[in-house]
């Protein structure tokens, strides 16, 4: 009797350490995979700050994302009309972009140049025209209403004019 009541307690013990030593490694593994909670980690703030020294604007959105391998946030910004995301490194505190000079980098045509290009393949009225990015490349998105009713959507490269895509509605 003696002897179960030993091995019931040494049990009871083994468990009781086990439970303990599994919760302080779980709160450590917890604290290290969630660096926004820690001191000193970049926080939402801080990163809309940053990205405002590179494109100041009306700050619209925050996300926490992967930008080429790296832990940032993504803050989007619009000024004058046009949406900018500015990636912020949340470790090193840096901005890894600028969406300024990579546009003046990639925008060789003007809007209306590129609604010329689009009406020389039909014929109608523009309806709504803007540049857009998309994957780090600059397009312009041309819809043009037709007399026939139809509305036909061109991609075109800001870079040099060249027709991306085309696609027809009826």
């Amino acid at each position: 009797m003696l002897k179960k009541r030993w091995m019931v307690g040494l049990l009871a013990g083994c468990l009781a350490a086990g439970g303990f030593s599994y919760n302080a490694f779980a709160k450590e593994n917890n604290e290290n995979s969630q660096p926004s909670s820690k001191a000193g980690a970049l926080t939402e703030q801080q990163a809309e700050s940053i990205a405002k020294t590179v494109v100041d604007g009306n700050v619209e959105d925050i996300d926490r994302e992967l930008y080429n391998g790296k832990d940032v946030y993504e803050v989007e910004i619009e000024k004058a009309g046009e949406d900018y995301d500015v990636y912020v490194d949340i470790h090193t505190k840096q901005a890894l972009n600028d969406p300024l000079k990579e546009k003046a980098e990639q925008v060789a045509i003007t809007k209306e140049e590129a609604e010329e290009i689009a009406l020389k393949r039909t014929d109608g009225t523009v309806t709504e025209s803007k540049l857009d990015e998309e994957d780090g490349a600059y397009i312009y998105e041309i819809e043009i209403q037709t007399k026939q009713g139809t509305e036909t959507e061109f991609e075109i490269s800001a870079k040099d004019g060249r027709m991306i895509k085309t696609e027809i509605d009826d």
